[in-house]
């Protein structure tokens, strides 16, 4: 019974997001678009701030103030990564063409008749 019961409060959730969800498209929509460009990277660039030294290299990050900055850069960052120009320049790494991958099989196009007039 509890099982059936997590799956029924499940499912009522999921409804009452669905229907909270806008139909339009709205400024966030694009960026939902684009979550992957905000969710892949933001951790090399978290990384990468930790290697050039973090918070042990400058104590004032621990501090309040420094708290609200390096929070007011993380949403400025994650809310830029999935723009539209963003999205263009880095289009090659993070949704590359596959068509090498998915090209005919070669015993496949042998079978095939030629087209006529070629």
């Amino acid at each position: 019974m509890l099982t059936l019961g997590l799956f029924g409060r499940s499912t009522v959730l999921v409804v009452c997001f669905l229907a909270w969800a806008p139909r339009r498209g709205t400024w966030c929509t694009v960026l939902g678009a684009g979550a992957l460009y905000g969710g892949l990277p933001h951790g090399s660039l978290a990384r990468g701030a930790l290697f050039g030294g973090g918070p042990d290299a400058h104590p004032w990050l621990r501090e309040p103030l420094g708290e609200v900055v390096v929070t007011a850069v993380a949403a400025l960052v994650v809310t830029a990564l999935p723009t539209p120009p963003v999205r263009r320049v880095f289009r090659f790494a993070m949704e590359p063409t596959m068509a090498w991958a998915f090209s005919a099989d070669p015993a496949e196009t042998r079978r095939r008749p030629p087209r006529a007039g070629g």
